[in-house]
């Protein structure tokens, strides 16, 4: 249940942003001639992907939604090779492989990228079914990405700078916590509804979402799965019961998880009933939404492109993606590619000059702590193969232009009941 709970909670991220994902951006697909890419191992042996100038690795991703995750990828790459590499080795990166969403595909994928263009490690990966997981593992190949999956949970080969995100018993509270700030009093009292899809995906965040809410001090006035999915017959019904849900009144805040038809709906219905309140979701943020996303307050993971003239890190991404493709886009794609990489990079870099997928795996398990100020992190390994990260940023839109609601913080893990 918690691949199903996770995959469809992450192909509601961004599927509304599909078609500027998709056709603006620039997914590429391995070469599939068998290369030697391997040099001398402490051993004698050869290594994976590994030669004494280079480092070899590939990804995996849904490129229709996630395609721009290859130039975010790149762009860092790219940067790292400028200066010189890691260690004394460029990166040779093969490209975005291409799973579709399908989760043979990526295994398929894997097995391609590993067998026969011999990466020492999978990078990026973002993908809401990473299935490929279990060959990875089994091959013991370490793979570095977005967590849209269980499949980073509960093993030392995946490496998701966000952390965990289905953790047994535990949530991260940052999302009530930062709606708590745009509150200009405070969360004391404040009331809260809870809306999501009558699915197990919708009915464990109901769960998680309503233990974070009170842990920042809301009270949940309403937390129920009301939505069928693809889409809800009467959203006016939903509507009605959620604004009368604050003891007979309107709540300060309503939280809605779903698909892109069920929150536009959700957004359209509330507000033809009056609510004046706070309306937050995690997929109004991309550049085609940026008129429906209007007066809307959007959760991401990571700092948003919207920081970059106060966040440096930022600013960094932005020039860095625009240098090698210019006319780019830059969505959570993007800058998933983009901070995967980097995550990548880091391990590389604690691992050594004697590089082995299997000094790369230890490394990164081994008091590992991966942080960009400001930005993304802290995520530590290997706690983070079992626990989220607690951190998010806000984001809200006036209709032309998305600004920054409230800046990337962290809050903490809290216990789920």
């Amino acid at each position: 249940m918690r691949k199903l709970v996770v995959a469809a909670i992450a192909l509601a991220l961004v599927v509304a942003a599909a078609s500027v994902a998709g056709a603006q951006s620039t997914t590429t697909t391995p070469t599939t001639t068998p290369t030697t890419s391997t040099t001398a191992a402490a051993g004698g042996g050869a290594v994976r992907g590994v030669t004494p100038t280079t480092v070899k690795v590939g990804g995996i991703g849904q490129s229709f939604l996630y395609g721009g995750a290859s130039i975010g990828a790149k762009a860092r790459f790219q940067r790292a090779n400028d200066s010189g590499g890691v260690n004394g080795r460029t990166i040779d990166y093969v490209g975005l492989s291409d799973d579709s969403g399908d989760g043979a595909a990526g295994t398929t994928d894997a097995q391609q990228l590993v067998e026969q263009n011999r990466v020492l490690a999978v990078v990026p990966v973002v993908t809401p079914d990473l299935a490929a997981s279990t060959y990875l593992v089994k091959q013991r190949v370490p793979y570095f990405g977005w967590a849209l999956s269980s499949n980073f949970c509960g093993n030392r080969y995946g490496f998701g700078f966000s952390g965990c995100p289905v953790p047994e018993n535990a949530t991260s509270n940052a999302w009530p916590l930062l709606i708590s700030k745009v509150f200009q009093n405070g969360s004391t009292n404040r009331a809260v509804a809870i809306v999501a899809e009558d699915t197990p995906s919708g009915r464990y965040e109901v769960a998680t979402l309503s233990a974070a809410a009170k842990s920042v001090k809301f009270r949940v006035a309403y937390a129920k799965t009301s939505l069928a999915t693809p889409a809800t017959p009467d959203y006016d019904a939903v509507a009605k019961a959620v604004v009368t849900s604050n003891r007979g009144t309107i709540p300060d805040a309503v939280f809605v998880v779903g698909g892109p038809s069920n929150v536009y709906g959700m957004q359209q219905a509330l507000s033809a009933n009056g609510f004046l309140g706070l309306f937050t979701n995690r997929i109004e943020y991309a550049p085609d939404l940026v008129a429906p996303a209007a007066s809307t307050v959007v959760f991401t993971q990571t700092a948003p492109t919207e920081s970059a003239s106060t966040n440096s890190a930022m600013q960094q991404l932005v020039d860095d993606v625009h240098k090698i493709a210019p006319n780019q886009p830059i969505d959570q794609g993007v800058i998933a590619g983009y901070w995967s990489a980097d995550l990548f990079l880091a391990a590389l870099q604690k691992a050594g000059k004697n590089v082995t997928a299997a000094r790369l795996v230890k490394a990164a398990n081994t008091k590992f702590t991966y942080e960009v100020p400001n930005t993304v992190g802290p995520t530590t390994f290997p706690a983070a193969h079992a626990v989220p990260t607690p951190c998010g940023a806000l984001v809200t839109s006036d209709g032309t232009a998305y600004s920054v609601k409230a800046p990337y913080s962290c809050g903490r893990v809290v216990p789920v009941e």
